[in-house]
């Protein structure tokens, strides 16, 4: 009869340690010699993994129909934000702008009304604003700009709306004094807000200088933008303008009878 002799279990382990240590001999000799190798190969069985993940999450897999849908309402929603966020800034600055205007409104005897249409929408020199007999508006009665600056004159009113006749019309003539010294000079609207004086040579008047109406207010009436001179003449043409653009103006605010 025969019998199966029981393996030693320290030769066993002993098979184990040699075969470890000839695996870790293996690997180090790889990874002296050839560094990238194990790195290299590890990335090329896990690649074929992160393109799918990349396509799942990507929606690179979609049909190219299907890609350029989602592209074109991705657009429509980039162009629906961007109105939004537009009219939102437009309405907070008009928003300011309203406040500003009518806590000066509330501060003096004057009405606050809108301007429905300025130059070049409206007549030359004209505004059209929106208050006039429901407000007891009358013809001759002063317009100024949110400022406090006089620009008008009522001129027509209707039910609900009136004419405003500028001072800058052309041939309007006002009595001014230009610069520090207050030359005196007589002003003559060229239309457009934009008005022309003729002063002596001799007179101390540069660009910038604040003129004023004293038949109006002590407020400035506009601001010196050019001169022109000719040395054979005994006068200078001053050129101003208001301190603020007609061609913008949104609120405006009306004297009370």
């Amino acid at each position: 009869m025969t019998y199966l002799q029981p393996r030693n279990p320290k030769s066993r382990l002993s098979g184990l340690l040699v075969t470890a240590g000839v695996i870790l001999i293996l690997v180090v000799g790889i990874q002296f010699f050839f560094p990238h190798f194990f790195p290299g190969f590890f990335t090329s069985l896990t690649q074929p993994f992160w393109r799918m993940e990349f396509s799942i999450s990507s929606g690179s897999l979609n049909s190219p129909a299907s890609l350029l849908s989602q592209n074109e309402e991705l657009k429509r929603q980039l162009a629906a934000v961007d109105v939004r966020l537009q009219s939102a800034q437009s309405l907070e600055a008009e928003n300011a702008e309203l406040k500003a205007a009518l806590g000066r409104a509330t501060s003096t005897p004057r009405i606050l009304a809108a301007v429905l249409k300025r130059p070049p929408l409206a007549p030359y020199d004209e505004l059209i604003i929106d208050i006039g007999k429901d407000y007891a508006v009358a013809s001759g009665t002063a317009v100024y700009s949110p400022e406090r600056i006089r620009i008008g004159t009522i001129t027509d009113v209707l039910g609900q709306t009136s004419k405003v006749k500028l001072l800058s019309s052309p041939g309007e003539k006002y009595e001014v004094l230009i610069g520090a010294n207050k030359e005196p000079a007589t002003a003559v609207g060229r239309g457009g807000g934009h008005y022309e004086a003729k002063v002596p040579q001799e007179s101390l008047i540069s660009e910038g200088d604040v003129v004023i109406n004293p038949s109006i207010n002590e407020a400035p009436f506009g601001v010196v933008t050019a001169k022109v001179s000719d040395p054979a003449e005994p006068f200078t043409k001053v050129l101003f303008a208001p301190m603020v653009n007609i061609y913008k103006l949104r609120w405006v605010l009306v004297d009370k009878q």
